[in-house]
Order: structure tokens, then sequence, then C-alpha cells
């Protein structure tokens, strides 16, 4: 990757993603106190535009969008859509290696119940219909994806509908920086009900025609995000849609109904660690198995590919062999040290035989521990956040179940941006994420915050990303 269209060196330190991007943080790290106030102002006004027009999370919390938008190299955004691509494809084998081999299996070891119906996969490829990439820059260069999100992820309606409302809206930050750029157009940004199209197109593969009656199911109503864009999206095309709990679902002969309706569409809203052993979903999830009702995505993803083992299979070494030699350098460009925590040996980040748990006790601010299947940074240990002591006994924990990975800790670039809801300018850590629709990457989001966990649940704001032709 070049320095002329990816992240690089800036002269006061750090990594910017490009040079416009860099020449934002310069502006508004160096602002004066009444350009502060007047940024604040707008940044109060664009919050009350998204709470009029509805623009949340659920109903408990406003969609955090900031004036300062994140600004890539068009270059450098070419090559982070084809990456992301590429993993699309390969997770397809991923599927097939747990299918055939052991070792691989050992590493999502809590699956083993379901083991059936995760191996009963739809004919239609990629499996993974929707998705969300994760990642950050680290102080290297290197785009590393830290998150896959190809269960049910968030911001696919907010993050478009959001960069539209921003670019509507007169922007001081903008106004200041004053330069026109080339900008290219984003399809999940410029398309209205993008995902809605995918999830038909998806249906359409497996079936041939179009769906009549689609459910967003849920289980204990935990994950509420975007339900009534999506319930909206499908009303524009004439489709039914409906948000329902899992126990509202009946299964017949070759069909699941839904108050004696048959569905055709389904779009799982849930944790599926929740269903592994779970007597609720039992019928359910054999008949999605079963191809009685189409899921988008189907269970291998929800469970195999959205799993953080998935990263620990592509990082370690001893199952190298499974992949390409370009695999295996796509892996080390874009996948951080990942190892599943459990007693025993593995393959160091120096590339050394170490007992993997005294490894990780030894450097404990390289790294942290994440729960393998989690979300909103839900059980994160980070280890140069918490004193050795509680470092030492995540690790046993850790190891004693086998269902965290530890990650290597990648410190983030930092930028200024304005609090969303305040509109006070401070330095945040920023994250890049890749959308992908049907195998293809749509678009980008970043969020910033003042903590490395990125959620927008937990403080993150949303930053507008344009790609621009430098």
């Amino acid at each position: 990757m070049s320095k002329a269209n990816g992240p690089f060196q800036q002269d006061r330190g750090g990594l910017a993603l490009c040079p416009y991007d860099a020449e934002l943080d310069v502006l508004l790290a160096q602002a004066s106190a009444a350009e502060r106030e007047n940024i604040a102002a707008a940044q109060r006004e664009l919050r009350g535009v998204a709470l009029a027009k509805g623009l949340q999370f659920d109903a408990n919390h406003a969609y955090p969008v900031c004036l300062r938008p994140t600004i890539i190299d068009a270059d450098w955004a070419e090559q982070l859509k084809s990456a992301g691509e590429r993993f699309i494809r390969v997770f397809d084998n991923v599927l097939e290696l747990y299918r055939h081999d052991a070792e691989v299996r050992k590493l999502y070891r809590g699956y083993e119940p379901v083991r059936d119906l995760l191996l009963a996969a739809p004919a239609f490829r990629p499996l993974t219909r929707i998705c969300r990439f994760d990642g950050l820059v680290a102080p290297d260069g290197r785009y590393l994806i830290l998150e896959t999100n190809t269960d049910c992820p968030a911001n696919l309606f907010a993050s478009g509908m959001a960069t539209r409302l921003w670019r509507s809206l007169p922007n001081p930050i903008l106004a200041a920086w004053g330069r026109d750029v080339e900008l290219v157009p984003q399809p999940i940004v410029e398309t209205r009900n993008l995902f809605i199209s995918e999830m038909l197109d998806t249906y359409r593969a497996d079936k041939g025609r179009d769906p009549s009656e689609v459910r967003i199911v849920n289980y204990n109503g935990r994950f509420t995000s975007e339900t009534d864009l999506i319930i909206q999206g499908f009303g524009e095309r004439g489709i039914h849609c409906e948000f329902i709990d899992l126990r509202e679902l009946e299964r017949g002969a070759g069909c699941v109904t839904h108050r004696g309706t048959r569905i055709d569409l389904v779009y799982n809203k849930w944790d599926l660690r929740d269903l592994v052993q779970c007597p609720d979903a039992e019928h359910y999830l054999r008949a999605v198995a079963a191809g009685d009702v189409v899921s988008v995505n189907p269970l291998a993803c929800q469970w195999i590919y959205a799993d953080k083992s998935i990263l620990a299979l592509l990082s370690d070494p001893r199952f190298g062999d499974h992949f390409s030699p370009a695999d295996r350098r796509m892996f080390q460009r874009h996948v951080p040290w990942t190892r599943v925590v459990a007693p025993g040996r593995s393959i160091s980040m120096e590339g050394e035989q170490v007992d993997l748990c005294d490894y990780l006790k030894r450097h404990r601010t390289r790294f942290l521990l994440k729960p393998t299947n989690a979300t909103w940074g839900d059980g994160i240990v980070i280890g140069n956040k918490v004193q050795d002591a509680d470092w030492q006994r995540a690790v046993d924990a850790a190891a004693s179940n086998s269902a965290f990975v530890a990650q290597e800790y990648i410190q983030g670039h930092v930028v200024h941006c304005p609090d969303p809801a305040t509109g006070e300018i401070t330095p945040r850590i920023a994250d890049l994420n890749t959308f992908i629709f049907g195998g293809k990457a749509v678009g980008f989001l970043s969020r910033a915050n003042q903590s490395p966990i990125m959620s927008l649940y937990k403080g993150g704001a949303m930053l507008p990303v344009m790609v621009a032709r430098h």
C-alpha cells in the first residue's frame, strides 16, 4: 500500500487516512473558540434534525451522526473493497473446512449441539449476503479486520440515511476547509433501501420468485435496531413484513407459519449464542436448515462466520495449508494475530512455539480478550486498561471455557471531532468498516469513540465517509 493512497505518517505524528482527512483534523484541532462554538451549534442542530426525522437506533437511542466526516482515498478504498469481497469468498471454503477437519471444529466447540443445522446450508453462493467488516488502521498502516458481523449487523439503513441528512445541512467544518473534491458514490448511501433489494435478490436466487410474507425474527426483544425501517422498506415493495418473537412461529409440513400464514423469508435479529441449546428455537432452526424458509443470512454465517474464532483460523499458521498463498498474504495484511484461548501450545506473534496462556499473561499490554460471539463490546478485557492480577484471572477464566479469543491490541488512528450531543471537539479513536451485500462492497462506515470500544451504543459517534479522488 503506497503512501499516496493509504494511511500515512503525519508531520505531527500518528496516522491519517489520507491528506484530505489530515487537513480536516488540523482544522478542528486548531479551531478558535468562536469557530468551536459555531461548530457546536451546527452539531446540535444536526442532532435535532436527526431526531425530528426519526433517525434513531430504537426508542431509547438517538443516532449519533457527527458533523466531521472521515475522508479516504478512492484508490485505497478500492483495495479495501477488493479484500472484503475476497474474504466473503474465502468464508464459503471455511464451511467445508468445518465439515471435514476436526482441528477446525475444535475452534468452535460451543456449536457442537447444532453442527448438523449449520452444515445444512442452502445452495446459493456466497452464503453471506449481508455483512459489515469492522476494522482499525494500525500504527504501521495495516488495515485490520477485527469483527466480521455476518449475523445481523446494524447500520444497514441508518448509515446511508445519516449521510444523506448530513450532506443536506450547512456544515461549518467543510465550509472552513473549502476544498472542492471529486467524490466516488457509495451504493449504500445513494441507493435507498439497498438492503431490501439484496434480501429480495437472495430469495429470488433460491426460489425463483418474490416473497409474499417476510418476518424479522427476534428472541426476548434484545435487538430491535432498524426493524421499523426494514418493515417500511418491504412495505414500499408491496411485501408484508412484521417484527415477531421466535416463539410465535410454527413449523408445518415443509413450511413455517405465523398465525396461520406461510412465511417465505426471515431476517434474524438475535444473538445466536442464546439459541444453541434453546428448546424454544429447535423447531424453527431445523426448519431454516431444511430450507422450509429462506434465512438471510444462513445459519452457518450466523454461527461460524460471525464467531471471532474465524479470525483465529485465518491468522494461525497451523491452518495455513488450507488456503492459497495469495489468501495467506491477504490474511497477513488484514487479520490481526488472534487465538482461541485454551490451555496448550500455540504460535506467538514472533512465530515461536509458546504456552498460550503463559504467553498472554507475560504480555498483558499487547493483547485483549473478547468473547468469541458477542456484540456491543460486551465482555471485552483490554490488557493495558486493567491491573495485572485482574488480567491473570481473566486469562484463566477465558481458558476454562474456550469461548474467548485473544487478539493483538490495535491502537487505532486518532481524529478530532465534535461530540454528537454537545458539539465539544475532542480527540477520539476512529475505525473504518466495510459493508458487503451479495458479495460486493457497497460502502463504508466510520465510528469514533473516546474508548477503544467502537460501539455506537457505548458513546461512539458515526462519521459520514467521503471517498475522494486525491
